[in-house]
């Protein structure tokens, strides 16, 4: 193992992370980032001219101190230019705009959605240039759907910033797009924006993504459709658009969903075809410059058709890097050249280190090159076969280990059998690389390629049968898994001990171990107590449906329309995390429409919660009342009215709040987001007349409180 003063890299990438994060979630006034920065830099210039201070080496920490405030700032700095000067485009509403495609639109099944570069807009006759991102959901028509990178169009907008999530713990859409620099987003109907012209000039990008969808279709003309072909253009070209969600959960499930991300197991591939393609080169004086230039411009180009994600990024400069010194004759520490490239890519865009990609791409690297040589050493096979499978499996279980943390923070998944998949899917996917680069070389003679396609057809497919069956299998996934931000930093500590008690053997690395797990043993306990014990009422935000959540404990009673119950992946996606975080069983489902009819028929309702009582459109949950307002109650005069301390308003009850007040005495009014926003707004100015205190879902979010 190398020691820190051995990777002064790292040392500094370290720094660096911190003051991009610190930029991030804390604000900092530019011009004192800056201040701070010049002075440093100024003092550490000093400090080097002075001879007493420079030549004494007890004094060392203080260069060190400069260096990494230095590094530091530098983070707060840069990521401090890239979002400054970011035009609020809502100032831009009713005029005339431009803009560029910027990224491969995406077809949905009403809208074609498009990220665009903003570059002007039209004020009272005068053209103004203008930089800014946004997002255009485009109603679908066959001019939307033949728009491309490139492609210049004029609308009149009307932009919205990107809503918050409106439910606890819902997906951060406008925390995810920030870090993309886009913070409004606009709808264009068909007849509300102008096609100005496709793009006629030379610019790199577009000709890269005209170039892999012109490939996709050479290997659609091959034989290639459906699932082989959505899954044969993620593995070979990075385009994941054509492949159904299913087949993406059961690759997920299976743990093989790497394969799909071109990353550096491809560029790898890459790299050595043509490193060996190349040989010749070596031979000749200044061969071994020229190839490795030819190299670079290969691994580029290769990683511009696929889209430049942050694996390809990755390991496309990381590869770099080894070119250029292995062609001057250099040869440096593996982990200096990883944190090379991190340092280089975080400077062009530093919000690459809050995608998910980048830093399972890293974690993933890191951990097959510290942890697989132990493992290997365990071992060691006699033929080439055992050596190659037994060299799957190590690789495999090192990059599980450094990421699994990773994956159940953000994924809360763990898949079971991803050994197995890893097993079959690797060898298949190495295949189905070289067999697709292979059939794209040989498209210019069909006679060839359609044989090539035809075999690639058959291996797609089998990888394909190979990942849904191993999806199939009992306990392929253990999901539901919650595991906060604590948890990760904890078991990634832990790992570290480990690494550094087997390296060096020292007591205080034990010790260190020790405390870890029994903190995160602790935390973990804590936090189950807490949870045994809690007891929620949530209402949540489902456009045009209503979700009324009971939580006691780890009881998880969701009340609900049909429609929704069936829909169970637009459910899921809205309230899945919250159940997470709150360590619930699965949902016990109370559908509203039964739940009346069961009434009509006198039978009593039973739900399996004896702190949870329901009749008709009544619940009480502990000490607190709920009654629910829909269409089926019928106005009536009770000698007593019904006292509830909550109103959930659904379904565009037609009723007046007046006329509710006559039957039923309650505290607080919930409008449910299973209304439009007419009934919305009209209920909002009564209750304003009537000094009712209300919440409204559709604009306020979720309603949640603890009972």
């Amino acid at each position: 193992m190398n020691r820190l003063n051995q990777l002064p890299l790292l040392r500094l990438l370290i720094p660096f992370i911190v003051g991009i994060i610190c930029a991030v979630y804390f604000s900092f006034r530019q011009d004192v980032a800056l201040y701070l920065f010049a002075l440093f830099f100024v003092s550490y210039l000093v400090l080097t001219t002075i001879k007493k201070i420079n030549s004494n080496y007890k004094l060392r920490w203080l260069f060190g101190v400069h260096i990494y405030s230095l590094f530091f700032l530098l983070g707060i700095v840069i990521t401090q230019l890239k979002t400054t000067n970011q035009p609020t485009l809502t100032n831009l509403n009713n005029q005339l705009v431009i803009g560029e495609i910027a990224e491969p639109p995406a077809k949905k099944d009403k809208i074609v959605k498009c990220v665009l570069e903003v570059k002007g807009a039209k004020t009272n006759e005068n053209w103004t240039s203008i930089e800014g991102k946004t997002i255009l959901f485009i109603e679908k028509d066959s001019l939307a759907e033949s728009l491309q990178v490139g492609d210049l169009i004029s609308f009149q907008p009307d932009f919205k910033d990107v809503p918050e999530p409106k439910n606890p713990l819902e997906f951060d859409y406008k925390k995810y797009l920030s870090f993309h620099l886009i913070k409004q987003q606009a709808f264009l109907k068909t007849n509300n924006w102008t096609l100005i012209n496709q793009h006629e000039t030379f610019d790199m990008f577009v000709y890269a993504d005209k170039l892999r969808q012109q490939l996709i279709a050479n290997l659609q003309k091959f034989g290639l459709t459906n699932n082989e072909l959505g899954v044969a253009s993620a593995l070979i070209l990075g385009y994941k658009n054509n492949i159904e969600a299913q087949l993406k959960s059961a690759y997920s499930s299976a743990g093989a969903m790497h394969v799909l991300a071109v990353s550096g197991l491809h560029v790898g591939i890459v790299f050595m075809i043509f490193n060996v393609l190349l040989n010749f080169l070596d031979k000749i004086k200044y061969g071994s410059l020229i190839k490795g230039l030819l190299l670079v411009l290969i691994l580029w180009f290769y990683a511009l058709i696929t889209g430049l994600s942050p694996s390809v990024l990755r390991s496309a400069s990381m590869f770099s890097f080894v070119i250029v010194g292995k062609a001057f004759n250099r040869n440096s520490n593996f982990f200096n050249t990883l944190s090379l490239s991190a340092l280089c890519l975080l400077v062009y865009d530093p919000f690459l280190i809050f995608d998910v990609g980048f830093q399972l791409s890293y974690t993933a690297v890191a951990g097959i090159v510290l942890i697989q040589p132990w493992f290997d050493s365990f071992y060691e096979p006699k033929n080439w076969l055992a050596k190659y499978i037994w060299g799957l499996i190590t690789v495999s279980i090192a990059a599980q280990i450094a990421t699994f943390p990773l994956g159940l923070y953000y994924f809360h998944q763990f898949p079971n059998y991803f050994l197995l998949s890893n097993l079959i899917v690797i060898p298949l996917a190495l295949f189905i690389l070289v067999l697709g680069l292979t059939t794209l070389a040989f498209s210019f003679i069909p006679q060839v390629a359609i044989y090539l396609g035809l075999g690639l057809k058959w291996v797609v497919f089998s990888l394909n049968w190979s990942v849904t069956t191993i999806d199939k299998l009992p306990f392929s996934v253990t999901n539901q898994i919650k595991f906060t931000i604590t948890d990760t930093i904890l078991i990634y500590l832990i790992i570290t001990s480990i690494i550094l008690l087997i390296a060096y053997r020292k007591f205080y690395y034990f010790l260190m171990f020790s405390f870890l797990t029994i903190g995160l043993l602790s935390l973990t306990a804590y936090d189950k107590y807490h949870l045994l014990n809690q007891r929620k009422f949530i209402v949540y935000n489902i456009p045009k449906h209503t979700a009324i959540n009971f939580i006691d404990g780890d009881d998880n009673i969701l009340v609900t329309d049909e429609k929704l119950h069936k829909t169970k992946n637009k459910l899921m996606f809205h309230v899945q995390n919250n159940w997470i975080d709150k360590g619930v069983e699965t949902e016990k489902i109370v559908n509203i429409e039964q739940l009346k009819k069961t009434h009509l028929l006198s039978n009593i309702y039973k739900i399996d919660n004896k702190n949870l009582f329901t009749k008709n459109n009544y619940f009480q949950f502990y000490n607190k009342q709920v009654a629910i307002v829909d269409n089926n109650i019928i106005p009536f005069r009770p000698t007593n009215k019904i006292q509830v301390d909550y109103l959930i308003w659904t379904k565009n009850c037609r009723l007046t709040l007046n006329q509710i007040n006559t039957m039923v005495n309650f505290k607080f009014l919930i409008i449910d987001s299973s209304n439009s926003n007419y009934t919305n707004t009209k209920l909002v100015n009564e209750a304003e007349q009537l000094n009712v205190v209300y919440w409204s879902i559709l604009k306020q979010g979720a309603f949640s409180i603890d009972v």
